[in-house]
């Protein structure tokens, strides 16, 4: 628990005022316009225009996150200090652009002002993400900026000639292989047009439609509180990309009321977190990793949202199962409908934001590219804010000068860690480590797809617990995604794979971040909430494994195949939910327990006699739980 909370400390978000509170608020709008000029119109040189997206938004973070441990009441001379050179870094990319952009790498000098430059920005960076993410990706990123210079000195496959300060900073602040990365390319450009359209959507008042509509929809089913968490949560959690994000904002209003409705208070932060965790592998939006996946792997957003629609689905749908299971043994019912809105006219105050997300998706499926779907999305939502007689709701120009700067402002996490696994696959593309780290793999599964996948798996994991899940993804991508293809798996279903596990790290135990936060929102022991979290998303961590062996659930092959493979894994779901759960009709016995669970597994193997065996396994555990006498429901305990 003490190493949970020591990894989980970062900087605290100070409140400006006065002043300099409408500087940098001007400044943000400024910026934001600035960046959809560039965006949508004419983009400028890519090193100049990341340039300025991260030099402006690590001196907001100084400006707005005190140092881990430090009172927010107070900003050091220090900060502000730190501010300033982060700008002057910032000017001197603008000045040196046309230098910067036509250099040739490697061939070209570093002048004494690149070195100072590079190492000034390169400390700036990691001590902006020391602040808002936390140790873990600060200390893996001083790592990584060590080992070419320690390399020398390791024996074995790791160690290597050794490289000079020269080429370091080249690779990390000359070009757009370190700092100013493809990560941050993909924060500069998608995520901020992402951000953009959730501030724009919060400030015409979509929150409240989707929180009525999630509790029309749920509301009135049994369980119908936690239910309507894990659909507010689906929606906000796509849009947010950031599970730990979304607990601390949905989680604010969702787990204060799954307590009032009887829920135990360890298990309302768990559905929270496994709702949240299973937002990001959601579509439509699915976060900022996406968009990095579809950057790396070179395909079309779309694609990916087609792909992992049935996978998210079942995820979802376990979860719901669970839910359930606990509602029937707590026995907890659904809601009045009395005490609910009502579908039909919340339907009709939802269509003004409907309207722009359907076709929001409609036009990335026809093909256009995702920034331009985005813009237009978010002008229809300010056009259809005006159909409502609600005056508040209206977005003036107050409130869209407020969304951008919210905008620029909630981009400030995602950009530092960006910016900091930048660094990371800069040093792993200068140093090749990558490479050994793949023949590491490689060697130590043996030649054993299997056992490959649990590597990746644990390792993806690890990285995860202490991190949010775009830099968790950036890297793990980075160092086994290669082993796998080289295994013989598809790009796409590797990269799918190290994007749920980059998911669900954040709730696995015993450092689960999003678990931490959604434990202090219930006043409930992390590590419990952490460990039924996990119970809830069980199938997030087999569908992985399932989608390797059975590409057709990734909607590879003919649709027969597709089809039966969709039914039979489906099936496994609802057998593994269950079997997880200790429910199907009635609480189940150990016998019953593990005979859901080998249903499950028969049914998740690519093979249709064995996924006839486990169908006919799940049947029989449910005759016998139907003719047997009921038992007395499983209560769970600290309803608090």
């Amino acid at each position: 628990m003490g190493i949970g909370k020591k990894l989980l400390e970062k900087g605290k978000r100070r409140k400006l005022t006065g002043n300099l509170a409408r500087v940098v608020s001007g400044l943000c709008i400024v910026l934001a316009l600035y960046q959809l000029y560039s965006i949508i119109y004419a983009y400028p040189t890519v090193i100049v225009y990341r340039g300025i997206h991260i030099s402006a938004l690590v001196a907001l973070v100084f400006l707005f996150y005190t140092a881990p441990g430090r009172p927010k009441e107070k900003r050091p001379a220090a900060d502000t200090l730190c501010a300033l050179l982060a700008l002057a870094v910032g000017i001197y990319i603008v000045s040196n652009g046309d230098r910067l952009a036509f250099r040739r790498i490697f061939l070209d000098p570093v002048t004494w002002l690149d070195k100072t430059m590079g190492i000034l920005m390169i400390l700036l960076v990691l001590e902006a993400t020391r602040r808002v993410v936390g140790y873990p990706l600060t200390l893996l990123a001083v790592l990584f900026l060590a080992y070419p210079f320690c390399g020398a000195y390791l024996p074995g496959l790791f160690g290597h000639r050794g490289f000079s300060l020269n080429k370091v900073i080249e690779t990390s602040f000359l070009t757009t292989s370190g700092v100013f990365g493809m990560p941050v390319g993909i924060a500069s450009t998608y995520v901020f047009m992402f951000t953009l359209f959730g501030e724009v959507l919060a400030a015409s008042g979509a929150g409240d439609i989707f929180h009525d509509l999630s509790r029309s929809l749920a509301g009135a089913w049994r369980g119908g509180m936690a239910k309507t968490a894990v659909v507010a949560s689906a929606f906000f959690g796509s849009i947010s990309g950031s599970p730990i994000a979304n607990v601390a904002t949905t989680g604010s209003f969702t787990i204060p009321m799954m307590k009032k409705r009887g829920y135990p208070a360890h298990f309302a932060g768990a559905v929270e977190t496994a709702a949240s965790c299973g937002g990001t592998i959601m579509p439509p939006v699915m976060g900022a990793v996406a968009f990095v996946m579809a950057e790396v792997l070179g395909i079309s957003y779309a694609q990916i949202m087609v792909i992992a629609f049935i996978p998210a689905l079942l995820y979802f749908g376990s979860v719901f199962l669970g839910v359930d299971s606990a509602a029937i043994k707590l026995g907890l019912q659904g809601l009045p409908r009395s005490e609910l809105p009502r579908l039909g006219p919340t339907l009709l105050q939802g269509l003004r934001f409907l309207g722009p997300l359907v076709w929001l998706v409609y036009r990335i499926l026809s093909g256009f590219t995702v920034n331009r779907a985005v813009f237009e999305a978010t002008g229809l939502i300010i056009l259809c804010s005006y159909l409502t007689r609600n005056r508040r709701q209206w977005m003036s120009p107050g409130k869209l000068a407020a969304a951008l700067a919210n905008a620029v402002q909630g981009i400030m996490t995602i950009a530092v860690a960006c910016s900091a696994a930048g660094i990371i696959v800069g040093i792993i593309s200068l140093t090749g480590v990558g490479v050994k780290f793949t023949s590491v793999i490689l060697a130590l599964a043996a030649g054993r797809l299997f056992l490959a996948l649990v590597l990746t798996a644990v390792v993806t994991v690890i990285l995860g617990m202490g991190m949010n899940i775009t830099p968790t993804y950036i890297l793990s991508a980075s160092l086994a995604a290669p082993a796998l293809i080289k295994a013989g798996i598809e790009p796409i279903a590797a990269h799918m794979f190290i994007l749920y596990f980059a998911a669900m790290a954040t709730m696995t135990p015993p450092v689960a971040m999003a678990a931490y936060t959604a434990a202090a929102i219930a006043d409930s022991d992390p590590l419990r909430v952490g460990f039924t979290a996990v119970r809830l998303g069980i199938v997030a961590y087999i569908i992985p494994f399932v989608f390797i062996y059975r590409p057709e659930i990734l909607l590879h092959g003919v649709p027969a195949q597709i089809a039966l493979s969709g039914l039979a894994v489906l099936a496994g779901c609802y057998a593994l939910a269950n079997g997880a759960n200790r429910w199907l009709v009635r609480t189940a016995t150990r016998p019953e327990q593990l005979g859901l669970l080998l249903a499950a597994l028969a049914l998740f193997w690519p093979d249709y006699r064995l996924n006839l065996a486990g169908l006919g396994g799940l049947l029989a555990v449910f005759i016998l739980q139907t003719k047997k006498p009921g038992r007395r429901p499983v209560s769970l305990p600290e309803r608090s």
